[in-house]
């Protein structure tokens, strides 16, 4: 067992790793907007800022309270959590700042700081609940199996399973689960959290409880002023949107395990759709290439490994959507069979290039494994396109890179019927309007998506006489 100074150390260095992965601060105009949507500052309400950061959210709040020196009851009105220390010491900074340039003297403007940006962690030690009537802030994002393992340990006995699937999950359900009955949260969120099907219990659970009373995108060259960890210049690879959550009887989007399009309102369907006919799936991450995906020359170097053709959306001809052969091969290993000769001497050389998030307990498997069904022929659609584009691969090639993988899910639906229904002209408006959008008319293509795009009736598992 860990003595306390080295679980003090690792707790110290997990805190540094989340903070290096998620460090996104929202910028002032964004801050503002999202103020005025809750309706900040109300007479009786007191505003919490759940991952303070370096304090933009609280400055922004406290700018709109008549703060008279000294007055240390209103300037209470606003308080924040923040985990890292040197946030935390930027927060109270930011506030201080703001406090003396309205006339607050150093002293009384440092002790104000100190006592309302909290250095701690707010889903282990926050407020108790009721105590704030509005949230505002941006939680982090950071899928929760990403997450350092001292942080696991610290979580799992306090987060339920619907909450463990991202930190922002964990996050949004203490805040709903905190707020009064005349709550209301704003928030700054990834888009994924709304959309995808992973998330589909965590909104059925918050549905219990709130609705959405505003929801709409972002620009994520513009909504966050200092992504840490990113080049300057470019944005964050998230898709941002805004969020105000209201108690349920006050809310216009209910929420549930439906989806909720932050582009407007998406198509309802209480029919068939492609989930009753077909299989959809991720094709497997295997890491950068050259570890566990090989280019043809390399071939004969390993003549004893497992190797299956590996495509990836470069492979396709985009005038004419043809699969070119393939030019890679994927090595297929066995998590109970450690590889030996020249495929184990290639894998320790080429796994130096492996980044932490790919590396698993045993070192000869890929970050993701190979368990695509490659025994039939299947159908593969880019994440990333303008419409939907469907490439057939025969049997025993293997896409990657979440790509997706679609094939029949039984005997009664041929793999063509399904193409057909994806190439339609009625799917792919169906997609337009439903898929949310990128950069330069492009779409971000999601499994979640694909199944529910809607089928003819007669297709339905219960009536069709299609043969395979």
């Amino acid at each position: 067992m860990l003595d306390l100074f080295d679980a003090a150390g690792d707790l110290s260095a997990a805190i540094e790793a989340l903070h290096a992965a998620t460090a996104l601060y929202t910028a002032e105009p964004v801050v503002d907007v999202l103020l005025d949507r809750i309706g900040w500052p109300d007479a009786d309400g007191r505003l919490v800022d759940p991952s303070a950061g370096d304090g933009m959210f609280m400055v922004r709040a406290l700018s709109r309270l008549d703060l008279a020196p000294d007055d240390f009851q209103e300037v209470a009105r606003v308080q924040g959590w923040e985990l890292h220390p040197g946030a935390m010491r930027s927060a109270r900074e930011r506030v201080q700042s703001h406090l003396i340039s309205n006339g607050w003297s150093v002293a009384s403007a440092r002790k104000a700081a100190q006592a309302i940006v909290h250095h701690g962690d707010f889903l282990t030690g926050g407020p108790a609940p009721g105590t704030f009537r509005f949230c505002a802030g941006n939680p982090p994002y950071l899928r929760y199996g990403h997450l350092p393992e001292v942080l696991k340990d610290l979580y799992r006995p306090i987060l339920p399973d619907f909450a463990r699937g991202d930190l922002l999950h964990a996050f949004l359900d203490r805040c709903v689960y905190n707020m009064p009955p005349d709550g209301i949260i704003g928030f700054v969120t990834s888009d994924r959290i709304w959309v995808n099907d992973t998330a589909a219990n965590l909104r059925k659970q918050l549905g219990h409880k709130v609705g959405i009373g505003h929801i709409s995108r972002l620009d994520p060259s513009s909504a966050f002023y200092m992504p840490k960890t990113r080049r300057k210049g470019t944005p964050p690879r998230i898709h941002p949107v805004e969020v105000v959550l209201k108690p349920s009887a006050q809310a216009k989007i209910p929420l549930g395990k439906l989806p909720v399009s932050p582009d407007g309102a998406l198509d309802q369907h209480e029919g068939p759709t492609l989930a009753n006919i077909a299989t959809v799936r991720l094709a497997p991450w295997l890491g950068p290439h050259g570890i566990f995906t090989i280019d043809a020359h390399q071939v004969g170097r390993l003549p004893d490994a497992d190797l299956v053709p590996a495509i990836d959306s470069d492979d396709i001809d985009p005038a004419t959507d043809a699969l070119r052969p393939a030019t890679r091969y994927a090595i297929r290993t066995l998590k109970d069979c450690e590889p030996t000769g020249a495929v184990k001497d290639h894998l320790q050389t080429a796994m130096v290039r492996m980044p932490k998030r790919g590396q698993k307990g045993r070192w000869w498997m890929p970050p993701e494994s190979i368990t695509l069904p490659l025994n039939r022929p299947a159908l593969l659609i880019p994440r990333i396109g303008r419409k939907i584009r469907t490439i057939r691969l025969e049997p025993g090639i293997l896409p990657i890179n979440h790509n997706l993988y679609v094939v029949s899910a039984g005997p009664d639906h041929s793999l063509g019927t399904i193409q057909e229904v994806l190439q339609s002209e009625e799917t792919q408006m169906w997609v337009l309007r439903n898929a949310p959008p990128l950069e330069n008319g492009y779409l971000d293509i999601r499994a979640g998506l694909l199944r529910r795009i809607p089928i003819p009736g007669s297709l339905s598992p219960k009536t069709s006489n299609v043969q395979g």
